[in-house]
């Protein structure tokens, strides 16, 4: 597990990995009809359910605290309501990644968001911290995603809720080849199947409200209990 750490957190704080890769991924995400016709060839997912999932952030009654970890681009972030009064914060290990999600800040909404360079595996907050944690496509780019659950976890206030999403193995055939290369290049962690995700989620401590798979892609939302 140490030689995927060091691997993985360092590709992904590449700069120039962070210019192509990243910047392919923030391209494609940012055009839903794009990141729809590769879900469906490669993942064989319904990635307009990961976009409906993430308007999870605008229901979120004034005074909430939302951490998104990893954020990447700070895509998820647009989904906010203009009227929102929430503290947002947005966690991730590439600065270049970060830099893209500031440029994404609206101004009427830089008061409220907080950008943090940081490591998932140990989090820069208190304990039950957050009343909703969002992590899309982030569990299959970790380095262990058991501790990443865990600590998101802590982070979460009793009663709070982590909802997302990630590439599991063992769905699809040509997406786990699409899963090896990237495993391979550093790009994806270790990961894991739907059973793996169960067993994160559980011994984190948490109650899985639902989970399960469109194509190679897990569908989750857990609560803390209260």
């Amino acid at each position: 597990m140490v030689s995927d750490v060091v691997n993985v957190s360092r590709v992904w704080q590449n700069p120039a990995f962070a210019g192509t890769v990243g910047a392919s991924y923030d391209w494609a995400m940012g055009r839903q009809s794009v990141a729809r016709r590769f879900g469906r060839l490669v993942m064989g997912a319904d990635v307009d359910r990961v976009y409906r999932a993430m308007d999870v952030v605008a229901e979120m009654p004034d005074g909430a605290a939302i951490l998104d970890v990893p954020c990447g681009s700070g895509i998820v972030m647009l989904r906010l309501r203009a009227d929102q009064r929430v503290r947002y914060v947005g966690l991730d290990i590439s600065a270049p990644m970060l830099q893209r999600a500031r440029r994404r800040i609206p101004a009427e909404r830089r008061d409220r968001v907080e950008i943090i360079e940081g490591s998932i595996e140990q989090m820069p907050f208190g304990d039950g911290e957050f009343d909703l944690c969002v992590c899309f496509n982030g569990l299959h780019c970790v380095p262990d995603p058991a501790v990443a659950v865990a600590e998101i976890a802590r982070c979460l206030k009793p009663g709070g809720r982590l909802v997302g999403e990630f590439a599991v193995r063992g769905q699809l055939r040509r997406s786990d080849a699409y899963m090896t290369v990237l495993r391979a290049t550093g790009t994806f962690g270790p990961g894991g199947a739907v059973a793996d995700a169960r067993r994160w989620l559980t011994e984190a401590g948490l109650v899985i409200d639902g989970l399960e798979c469109t194509g190679a892609i897990a569908h989750f939302d857990a609560h803390r209990p209260g």
